[in-house]
């Protein structure tokens, strides 16, 4: 078992945070495993429980457990994914740290390098992700929600084949926010994005043009960015309203 270092300094809580942290990033503990009980780590830091306590609420809103209730109950490890990031993007969002200006700016010189890099890196089996995503634009879709999955699939797969993590977690975070505006706005989602727009972007990336896979993307882009940054106006008051006393 991992031993903890007692904490002597006067940033009591962040650095028990700091330290659980680095166990779990270490492999110390597992997705799935359990921390030490309260009683244990207040033991090993040699601190209070309310620091434990504050350390491990700060760990579990930045998604590195999960508490569970119950005699068997505690904090949990959980699976670090691209959320935790695109959850950041969003609190950013919602404080008015963000504009969908910036996430347009941002994107267009994203995007088209990871479409780029797609080309550079497809295989066979990518070009059959990329078939499938496009094929499931056409599905009629349940509901709102679906139908921006199914829309931004493609985005995302890009994304994987590009072979960047960082860009990766950067589109999966952009994406995320532009569909919280488009659901919460309710615009008309067929004059926004329609299905098949992004053939021409798939069919650069699967013949291996990198260059024209970059400006497929920037021409697509282009298309509805200025439709998104008029929606966040609309987001913003609708915001406003509802949070009025």
């Amino acid at each position: 078992m991992t031993q903890f270092k007692p904490i002597k300094t006067s940033r009591v809580s962040e650095d028990v945070l700091i330290q659980l942290k680095e166990a779990i990033l270490l492999g110390a503990y597992k997705s799935g495993d359990k921390l030490p009980s309260e009683r244990e780590l207040t033991h090993q830091f040699q601190v209070s429980r309310g620091v434990v306590r504050e350390a491990v609420r700060a760990l579990e809103l930045s998604g590195f457990v999960v508490m569970r209730q119950g005699p068997a109950g505690g904090a949990f490890v959980t699976d670090l994914s691209f959320n935790q990031v695109g959850n950041a993007f969003l609190d950013l969002f919602l404080a008015n740290k963000v504009s969908m200006a910036e996430v347009a700016e941002v994107r267009s010189h994203v995007e088209p390098k990871v479409a780029q890099l797609a080309a550079i890196h497809i295989t066979p089996e990518h070009q059959k992700q990329l078939e499938h995503a496009q094929e499931a634009e056409f599905v009629t879709p349940k509901s709102h929600g679906e139908r921006i999955v199914r829309l931004t699939d493609v985005h995302i797969v890009l994304a994987q084949i590009c072979g960047n993590h960082f860009f990766e977690a950067t589109v999966r975070s952009m994406l995320k926010l532009t569909a919280e505006v488009v659901l919460a706005v309710e615009a008309d989602h067929e004059a926004l994005h329609n299905a098949g727009e992004h053939a021409p972007i798939i069919d650069a990336v699967i013949k291996g043009d990198p260059e024209r896979a970059s400006s497929e993307m920037e021409q697509h882009l282009k298309r509805f960015s200025d439709s998104l940054i008029e929606m966040e106006k609309i987001y913003r008051k609708k915001f406003t309203l509802e949070k009025a006393p």
